[in-house]
């Protein structure tokens, strides 16, 4: 894994360090960027802390010279650099990272200060020998050779102090930072130093596909993350956090039945929501590539993998028990629907389980779906064309003579005239999906492998039954055929859905909860 700092660019390697902000104005920009000189993973991890720390050394040199001089603007730095001696040695790093202008003052100073020094240097020689023409003076000309290379010696040490800058000057002039290694980098948006979850509302309006219920999900995991995480700025958002929520997950305890920890599925599920996230801001060029890419949860154990149970369809046996229960033959009270009594709702939740049942619908389909029945070709329909979890999703479901005589259109009209969807709760599909695994573990159906969802496999079976044919099957069942030609027609004719309302029949008996008897 790679320090944060480093970014890659096609097969280059670089590293990007912020401008202390107290020289900011001084080198007119907020970050610097460096090559690794290297398309290696491996040398760029070797190579990077080393060039972090020369560009930080060059910043602390810099950060000297302007508080020295008292240099607060790159103006204030040029006038400097064309009226007085520079006083401080400057690394060749140091003057890499100033602006080209700020190196080419600096160049002229040297090749000034170079002139003046070999002239005073040749004068005070000529001097010096002028004297020692003079016989009669000899000891003097001694003196003044002697004094001449002192003056010279100290002005050659003078002049070395700027030597190690002029040269570095030279070669920057002569060789601008390369970048064979690969393309420079552009410099990042201020866009990126922003907090990250500032960025997820251009997110959503960028993503009008998500629906509402996968816009929940994402909420979700969001939220979580940067509960975790913080609200760091984009840019500086790692693989490392990524990781660390993914392992965050796994180790949350959660309340729910037959678990006690999160799936690996659900925490693959809220990483690709980061993922879809960081991908889109890395596609819209606010950071250099995805943190999330590439990072996994933690495998499952063998005890875990061997504890896991499939999904199933409830027996016919578990479905009468389920229909026969408290919520529909009579609780105790709309807060106690599990425990008898002689109370009948005929409410949301009443409507929850026979719809699933009836559809094969998902429940995070049904808790959004209209109170208005659609007509195909004289054909009740359940709406369902809001469903996004796959292209297909989005259909119409016959609603089945079953369903009609327990009461649905009466049901239907009396949500349209309150103005709600047709089984609306207070928080969408996870409240709904958490209240019906809850009540079939109160009424005894506490096999891991039976939840809500599995009446969509139920239903399933009913369609097989009915012998409608694949294509038919996956239209009102919202999945994807495999064949050619299964892309064609997708809408359900009114042929088809008649011939669906006269062949599938419910799998359990429910003439005992029908509205008119």
């Amino acid at each position: 894994m790679l320090p944060s700092f480093v970014i890659q660019r096609r097969r280059a390697f670089f590293v990007r360090a912020r401008v202390p902000a107290e020289i900011v104005p001084v080198l007119g920009k907020t970050h610097v960027t460096r090559t690794l000189g290297t398309s290696r993973v491996e040398d760029a991890r070797v190579i990077a802390g080393e060039r972090l720390s020369s560009i930080q050394r060059a910043f602390a040199e810099i950060r000297t010279v302007t508080e020295r001089l008292q240099i607060t603007t790159l103006d204030d730095l040029n006038t400097l650099l064309d009226e007085q001696v520079w006083t401080v040695d400057v690394s060749p790093e140091a003057v890499a990272l100033m602006p080209p202008q700020v190196r080419a003052a600096l160049q002229r100073r040297m090749k000034t200060l170079n002139a003046e020094a070999q002239s005073e240097v040749a004068a005070t020689r000529v001097e010096a020998m002028a004297v020692e023409s003079e016989r009669a003076r000899l000891s003097a000309a001694a003196t003044a050779i002697s004094d001449a290379d002192a003056e010279a010696a100290r002005i050659v040490l003078d002049d070395a102090r700027y030597r190690r800058l002029a040269d570095a000057v030279a070669r920057l002039e002569a060789a601008p930072p390369a970048t064979v290694a690969g393309p420079v980098v552009p410099a990042l948006p201020a866009e990126s130093g922003q907090p990250w979850p500032d960025i997820i509302d251009r997110f959503f309006a960028d993503r009008p596909s998500i629906g509402a219920s996968a816009k929940v999900s994402h909420l979700q995991a969001f939220r979580e993350c940067e509960q975790l995480i913080g609200r760091k700025p984009l840019a500086e958002v790692t693989k490392a956090d990524m990781k660390a929520f993914a392992d965050h997950l796994r180790d949350r305890p959660i309340n729910r039945v037959g678990r006690t920890h999160m799936a690996r599925s659900s925490i693959i599920k809220m990483l690709s929501h980061l993922k879809g996230l960081f991908g889109w801001a890395a596609g819209a060029g606010l950071i250099p590539s995805n943190p999330a890419d590439g990072v996994q949860p933690r495998s499952e154990t063998r005890e875990e993998r061997d504890g896991r149970a499939a999904r199933r369809a409830l027996t016919p046996a578990e479905l009468a028990r389920l229909y026969d229960s408290p919520l529909f033959v009579g609780c105790k009270t709309r807060s106690r629907r599990s425990t008898p009594g002689r109370e009948v709702y005929r409410d949301e939740p009443f409507w929850f389980f026979l719809i699933a049942l009836l559809s094969g619908a998902r429940t995070e389909e049904i808790a959004s779906m209209p109170s208005t029945l659609a007509d195909v070709g004289g054909t009740l329909c359940l709406d369902f064309r809001h469903a996004t979890k796959t292209s297909a999703g989005a259909r119409l479901v016959p609603v089945l003579p079953e369903l009609r005589r327990l009461g649905i259109e009466r049901w239907s009209a009396e949500q349209v005239r309150r103005g709600r969807g047709m089984v609306e709760g207070p928080n969408a599909s996870a409240d709904w999906s958490k209240w019906l695994n809850r009540y079939m573990d109160d009424i005894g159906l506490d096999d891991p492998a039976i939840v809500a969802y599995s009446l969509r496999h139920n239903f399933r079976q009913q369609l097989r039954a009915a012998k409608l044919g694949d294509e038919i099957m996956n239209k009102v069942f919202g999945h994807e055929g495999e064949a050619v030609g299964d892309g064609y027609g997708r809408d359900l004719a009114p042929d088809e859905a008649r011939l669906v309302a006269e062949s599938v029949r419910s799998p359990v008996d429910l003439t005992h909860l029908y509205l008119f008897r």
